[in-house]
């Protein structure tokens, strides 16, 4: 997904809709989480971050 086309699709929900992203290790393809706690963060780099908290330990078993 492009980022114009994600930023069009957080765009057209409205301001009390909540989205949930369910995490998935990228390697194994095993769920990780479901969060619903994202926002962007502006940071040092040039582009716009999407920071998604995922609870501490939920990736232990695969490092």
């Amino acid at each position: 997904m492009k980022a114009g086309d994600l930023i069009d699709l957080l765009m057209s929900y409205q301001n009390d809709d909540e989205i949930e992203i369910e995490i998935y290790e990228t390697t194994s393809g095993h769920y990780i989480d479901t969060t619903a706690s994202i926002s962007i963060v502006e940071n040092d780099a040039f582009v716009p971050t999407l920071k998604i908290d995922v609870e501490a330990g939920k990736f232990k078993d695969f490092l």
